[in-house]
């Protein structure tokens, strides 16, 4: 399949096959749809790098489809087209980048070779621009930043509180702007450098949890490890250094983990873990229930958090069957003496749901999308 994939939806036949033969002549391989339906079942089979969407079509308009694409977290680098006034055009790219979409351009109708060429040799070009060197030169040059999506902890009676976060890296491109983490995690795993980066995301979390208490704002942070991390022996020295280094008490760092990483070889796993618990840190295992995990390993594991995976989390609202799994998850992290944490809460439904499981905290995008320091600040106070 080409690397540079690209997905049009234009209810007029004979645009879409204009601007497929534009884009088959820079470089990509190209889909067209005229429905909703259609662009939707595409998308899942097709996993476009890139999304030209005109916005007014009899079936659903545009905006409709930003926040299907929203829900789904696509990564795409999308255009809108429209021959509507352009304020509308540029409102719509606003409302995509309100939603957390990589909106790369915008075309005017009648669109124009030159214009439309520009634009898709502009987002190949972010696409491909992701290699070994230029992360390298990323992590030396801190051009990696940091963003912290809330979790939501349930109080006793109705109080909610924002109590902890989650560090998520993004990279701030010098030229091509903000390139979220599936654009070169799977870089920095396959090319080693997944151990300086960890090493950044802490250290700038740990920096940013001390600069926050500095502004009476306590809160404990999440950091992800990758799989190929659970063999280095001396990361548990290295992050508790890094806490003491800023006076930040080590209880307030969470390692998580995925439940497919905690399995590949357990017996390391176990003792790379339970050096983190000895050091004061919290161990939690991240996406669980998608799985194949021996129990018997699991409740060896140092954890003391579970966090459900968002894949259940968004089928509460039509599946009894997703309903019955979240139940019996919790009942299993309770009896285990772990707290329980869903992901993926996109709803007031799905959030009155878990914490009636006994959920004790949850996250997703009905409380908020991932934040960067000062906007996360604001938010909590507001939440607060």
């Amino acid at each position: 399949m080409n690397q540079n994939r690209l997905l049009v939806i234009d209810d007029e036949p004979g645009i879409g096959e204009f601007i497929k033969e534009v884009a088959e002549g820079v470089g990509f391989e190209a889909r067209i749809t005229t429905t909703p339906d259609d662009f939707r079942r595409t998308y899942r089979s097709f996993s476009p790098t890139a999304i030209i969407l005109d916005l007014v079509m009899p079936e659903a308009d545009g905006v409709e489809l930003l926040r299907y694409l929203a829900e789904d977290r696509c990564q795409a680098q999308i255009m809108v087209a429209s021959g509507v006034d352009p304020r509308v055009l540029a409102t719509a790219k606003r409302i995509g980048d309100a939603y957390g979409l990589q909106m790369s351009g915008m075309l005017e109708k009648p669109i124009m070779v030159p214009g439309l060429q520009a634009l898709l040799r502009k987002t190949s070009q972010v696409h491909n621009s992701v290699n070994e060197q230029g992360l390298s030169q990323a992590i030396a040059e801190r051009q990696l930043v940091v963003h912290f999506q809330p979790k939501l902890t349930f109080a006793n009676g109705a109080g909610q509180t924002i109590e902890a976060v989650e560090a998520l890296v993004r990279w701030q491109h010098p030229q091509w702007g903000l390139v979220m983490p599936d654009k070169f995690i799977t870089l920095a795993e396959q090319t080693g450098l997944i151990l300086p980066l960890t090493d950044l995301v802490a250290r700038m979390a740990i920096e940013q949890l001390a600069a926050w208490e500095e502004e009476g704002l306590r809160l404990s942070v999440a950091v992800n490890l990758a799989p190929q991390l659970l063999n280095r022996l001396e990361l548990p020295d290295r992050l508790a250094e890094l806490a003491d280094e800023h006076s930040i008490d080590r209880s307030r760092l969470v390692m998580e983990i995925t439940e497919s990483a905690a399995m590949a070889d357990t017996g390391r796993t176990m003792d790379i873990l339970a050096r983190f618990r000895i050091k004061g840190m919290g161990v939690s295992i991240d996406d669980f229930g998608t799985g194949y995990s021996s129990l018997v390993a699991l409740c060896r594991m140092p954890f003391n958090e579970l966090k459900i995976d968002k894949s259940l989390v968004t089928e509460l609202h039509k599946s009894e069957e997703a309903k019955l799994i979240v139940r019996s998850i919790v009942e299993l992290a309770h009896n285990l003496g772990l707290s329980v944490c869903a992901e993926g809460t996109e709803t007031a439904d799905a959030v009155d749901f878990v914490r009636g499981c006994g959920c004790k905290s949850t996250q997703g995008y009905y409380i908020s999308k991932p934040l960067a320091p000062d906007a996360l600040r604001a938010f909590i106070l507001s939440r607060n």
